[in-house]
This record gives structure tokens, C-alpha cells and sequence, in this order.
């Protein structure tokens, strides 16, 4: 793993804009966007001064992650003969270290508004520290949010950053060429979602090099595929019946970068009438990455996608926005694809194109895939067919 120059630069930037003389990272997609270590409990932290190199603090019963920074120090946890308290611990390592860089005032940048948090290695648990109690043990030290410093950072991709999502990709692509080919009559959702998440973790370690990877395979199939844009839908034991739509929301995470896609499938052959759906939701979707160019208003490129919608009669259907940003989080503030979005696409921007229209009396239909915006307008990252045959 090497050092990401450009990433530190622009966090350094957006602190001297801020007046901020050191940032102190608590949330674990800061700590891995700033590091590169994805860590597990939640429990870990950045120190990353205007001058100089970053300090990682963990504790003391957390593996250590793969991670280009040197300066690593540990506070101690509870232990079979000692309690600990482990926001006391590490506030005392954090001093420490702030100390040894001679930085015995002025203002500390904390994620103090942060407010969604990606899930870690850990999976079923992580601890999200109190930034109250946190700010009140740096006594002597102004302490200013940089919550938004972090998400502007993270909103242009690096070179390096953009190798990581197309890995991420290759991964997922797994996850989608196992849901094609599994779908049959009689084979239940949450038997399709198993055999997702668990080719996708084995392959990824195996044939991709990865050292940690995430899969969360959500499978909704049939006539609750129009509830296929809520959250955690599906995964049941309903079993598919030919003809039905099946539709997959796939999240990965590899080494700490993200992949999130769609794809909606038929068991069997599609329907005119679900021929029809898919035909509006793909030109939706095309029409929109084609009109993506440096400058172009986000809410621009949302309207044009809910115009062709319209225009094939399904504009009653619309749920969602149009798209998010992605990277050490599958979802990412900026750009936000919405019609009243106030963002501008940028070049470096990765994000979601996702387009879908859901009703009772036609089902779900999703296509998402991730983008990379350049000069010259949009690139696909994820390459899978997006339409069944």
C-alpha cells in the first residue's frame, strides 16, 4: 500500500480554509480514506497535523489493518484483570501524540455532524464514539466540525482511488454473473442471496488479491419488487416462479472501497409488457451518463432522466433520486443526482446512475451501475450486462 498524496492535499487545503490546525478522525471510513486502514471496532482514530505525517491510534485488541502509515499507536483495552474505559484511553494516547507534535493548542477539526456511517469488517457491530464526551476530554483545544471539510475531500477521486473502486467492481461483476445464472423456478430469494455473498467473498480473496471484502446481496423478487427501492427488502423464502422479475441491490466493499449496483432479471424469458419496462428504464439511464460533461448541473442530469421516463408513460412509477456519490462509502453526499440537487458534476466525481420505476400493478424495474466522470464526460466503471436477454 502506498501513500495518496493528493488525498492528504486536499484535506490540508479544505483545513487551512477551515483555520483548522490538526484533524482528528474518528469515523471509520475517514480513518480508511486517511490511512488506508479499514478498520473494525469503531474504536480508532487519525491524527493528521498541517505539517507532517498522520498518526493512527487503535486499540490495543484490534488487529492491525494493512496501512501505508508509520506512526501507529496503541491504547490499551480491557483486559481478563482490568476494566477499561476506552474513550479515556485513547483521548490520553490522542494528547500524547498531539504533544509530541508540538501542538499544545488551537483548533482540532472533529467529525462532530457526521451522520451516516458505512458499515466495518466487523459487520454485525461497531462502536460509534461520542464526539461530545471526545471533545470535552481536549480541554485547552478549540474544537470546530469538520464533518463537511471531509465529505468535499472525498467527493474527487485520485488515481489511486479510482483503481480501487474498478477492483471493488470486478468483485461485485462476481456477485452479478452468480445471480444470473442462478435464477430458475423453485429457488428461494434468500438461496439466491447466499450464493451471491458467498462467491463474491470467496473469489475476491482468492482470485482478486483481496485481504477483507463485504458483500450484502439483498433479492426481491415478483410483485414486491415494487417495494424493491426500500431498504433491506426481500432476502425471503419465497421461491421464484418463471416469468417473474427478480431484482438484486448489491453492496461490496473491497479493502475499503465500495461498489454499489443494480440489476433487475426475469426467470425465463421477459414479457413484452416487462420488455417494455426494462427498454425505459435502460434508455433512462444511457440518456442521462451521455449528457454528463464537466459543469453540467446534477439536477439537470436528474430531469433528463425522469424526461424519458415520461415520455414512455411510466413517470408515475418515479421513486428515488437519480444517483449518489460513492468511494470508502457506497453512499457519498456529493454529487447528489436529484432534481433539486445544487451540485455541479466535476471531473474525478464516482457515482451511482440508477434509475427505477416501481408500481403494483407492474413491479420493480432497477438498472444502477457506478460512473466515473472525466473531461470528456462519463465512463461506466461497472461493465455487466444490464438487460436480460
Amino acid at each position: 500500500m502506498v501513500r495518496d498524496e493528493k488525498k492528504l492535499s486536499r484535506v490540508r487545503d479544505g483545513m487551512r480554509r477551515e483555520q483548522i490546525q490538526v484533524l482528528l478522525s474518528h469515523v471509520p471510513e475517514n480513518i480508511t480514506y486517511l490511512s488506508g486502514a479499514w478498520c473494525g471496532h469503531g474504536m480508532s482514530y487519525v491524527v493528521l497535523p498541517l505539517e507532517g505525517d498522520p498518526v493512527l491510534i487503535l486499540p490495543t485488541d484490534e488487529w492491525l489493518p494493512e496501512t501505508w502509515v508509520s506512526d501507529i499507536r496503541r491504547y490499551p483495552s480491557e483486559t481478563n484483570q482490568h476494566f477499561c474505559d476506552a474513550l479515556d484511553a485513547a483521548s490520553k494516547t490522542i494528547k500524547e501524540v498531539l504533544l509530541d507534535r508540538g501542538i499544545s493548542s488551537g483548533t482540532i477539526g472533529v467529525e462532530q455532524s457526521w451522520g451516516l456511517y458505512f458499515a466495518t469488517t466487523m459487520q454485525y457491530q461497531f462502536h460509534i464514539i461520542n464526539t461530545d464526551s471526545l471533545t470535552r476530554k481536549l480541554a485547552g483545544y478549540s474544537i470546530k466540525d469538520s464533518s463537511q471539510l471531509m465529505v468535499t475531500a472525498r467527493s474527487i477521486k485520485t488515481h489511486d482511488e479510482v483503481k480501487a473502486l474498478k477492483k471493488a467492481s470486478r468483485v461485485a461483476e462476481v456477485g452479478l454473473e452468480t445471480f444470473h445464472r442462478s435464477l430458475r423456478p423453485n429457488i428461494s430469494e434468500i438461496e439466491v442471496s447466499n450464493r451471491i455473498e458467498n462467491e463474491i467473498t470467496t473469489q475476491a480473496v482468492l482470485k482478486h488479491g483481496a485481504k477483507r471484502v463485504l458483500a450484502c446481496a439483498f433479492v426481491v423478487s415478483g410483485p414486491m419488487t415494487a417495494e424493491g427501492y426500500k431498504d433491506t427488502v426481500g432476502n425471503t423464502r419465497r421461491r421464484l416462479k418463471l416469468h417473474d422479475p427478480v431484482m438484486l441491490e448489491l453492496i461490496v466493499a473491497v479493502d475499503g472501497y465500495s461498489s454499489d449496483t443494480t440489476r433487475t432479471f426475469v426467470v425465463g424469458k421477459p414479457t413484452k409488457k416487462q420488455r417494455a419496462l426494462f427498454d425505459a428504464v435502460h434508455e433512462s439511464q444511457s440518456t442521462a451518463i451521455s449528457a454528463i460533461k464537466p459543469g453540467v448541473r446534477a439536477a439537470e442530469i436528474a430531469t433528463i432522466s425522469n424526461d424519458v421516463i415520461r415520455q414512455h408513460g411510466f413517470d408515475q412509477y418515479l421513486a428515488h433520486r437519480l444517483g449518489h456519490g460513492l468511494g470508502v462509502s457506497p453512499h457519498e453526499a456529493i454529487p447528489t443526482l436529484h432534481v433539486e440537487s445544487k451540485d455541479l458534476m466535476q471531473p474525478g466525481m464516482v457515482h451511482s446512475v440508477e434509475p427505477g420505476i416501481y408500481g403494483a400493478k407492474i413491479g420493480g424495474v432497477r438498472i444502477e451501475d457506478i460512473v466515473l466522470d472525466t473531461e470528456t464526460g462519463a465512463e461506466y466503471i461497472s461493465e455487466y450486462p444490464r438487460v436480460p436477454e
